[in-house]
């Protein structure tokens, strides 16, 4: 599959990087002989660049290091899907080469994201460039030959790689997901809110768990949307609340934001998660039914309650 998958790259190539281009001779190369790597049949246990164009020594390393990693991706891409096809049971609708290069792609770009891939670089390969020189134009490129080594056993620590990354993905998850009927602050709901989205920034545009992960968000979202003040205490200058979910005390650290007509100097102050509120209400009067509201924020929601001034 690999040698399959080098030759189309090799075809893809443009023309003045399988050949000199016109009116250029060879000024420079490094080393000053060409190794015998750059011509050999290919080793099984090497990628193999035979020659990237650019216009600078940097771009033409870029270029021939992204067909390394792009190459890497594409057969350890094309493994797992095979791993995946074996043991699982698919409905496929459509082409299924189509769904198969579907797959591919969407593994290649959570491969792309992993440290293994990332730590691909240049100083592990054997590199032997050129540098063309046009003496009628001045003008100049380079073409860069790279042979890196990439193993089997090194392909599979990356497949093992991927599989451990996408279970831990699924465990998380599942525990955000079960934490939904458990969960206890509105810190915490928004923190699981926040990572669930970072997962989705981990997986293809294509994986079905974002639907997953949506569902489990929306379910956070509901919560925010159903929480409600409860008061706990109203007496004279003092009143306490709780927030509550469902029966359930939820916490806060957030301080909320109070207010009255009349009422002034208010001091908040939380104990055991309830919220207590002082405050002076010496220019309040009974007949003018005077209030204190207290208001929190909850994602997109502004749980509030407005109570009556005890005497």
């Amino acid at each position: 599959m690999r040698k399959i998958l080098i030759i189309a790259m090799a075809l893809m190539l443009p023309v003045c990087a399988l050949a000199q281009k016109k009116g250029f001779k060879l000024a420079e190369s490094n080393p000053s002989e060409k190794p015998k790597w750059v011509t050999e049949k290919e080793r099984p246990d090497y990628i193999y660049v035979k020659g990237q164009e650019g216009a600078n020594l940097a771009d033409a390393k870029a270029a021939a290091m992204k067909v390394v990693v792009d190459d890497i991706s594409q057969s350890v891409a094309v493994m797992v899907e095979g791993e995946i096809i074996d043991k699982t049971v698919m409905n496929v609708y459509g082409d299924k080469s189509e769904f198969k290069q579907e797959y591919i792609n969407n593994t290649k770009t959570k491969l792309a994201k992993m440290p293994a891939i990332q730590g691909i670089a240049i100083q592990k390969a054997d590199v032997y460039y050129e540098r063309y020189y046009s003496k009628k134009t001045g003008a100049e490129y380079y073409m860069v030959y790279i042979r890196y080594p990439f193993s089997e056993f090194e392909r599979r620590d990356l497949i093992d790689a991927y599989n451990a990354h996408e279970k831990e993905i699924d465990d998380k998850i599942k525990l955000y997901e079960d934490e939904v009927e458990t969960v206890g602050s509105i810190e915490d709901i928004s923190k699981n809110i926040s990572l669930l989205s970072g997962l989705k920034s981990e997986l293809g545009e294509d994986d079905s768990r974002i639907h997953k992960i949506n569902t489990i968000i929306g379910l956070y979202n509901d919560i925010y949307k159903s929480i409600m003040v409860e008061v706990v205490e109203n007496r004279p200058g003092h009143m306490a609340v709780r927030l509550v979910y469902k029966g359930r005390m939820m916490t806060t650290s957030q301080k909320p934001n109070v207010s009255s007509s009349c009422a002034m100097g208010f001091d908040v102050r939380y104990s055991d998660g309830v919220c207590n509120v002082d405050f002076d209400s010496e220019y309040c009067y009974p007949q003018d039914e005077p209030t204190v509201k207290i208001s929190f924020r909850a994602g997109n929601s502004r749980p509030n309650k407005e109570i009556r001034i005890k005497f």
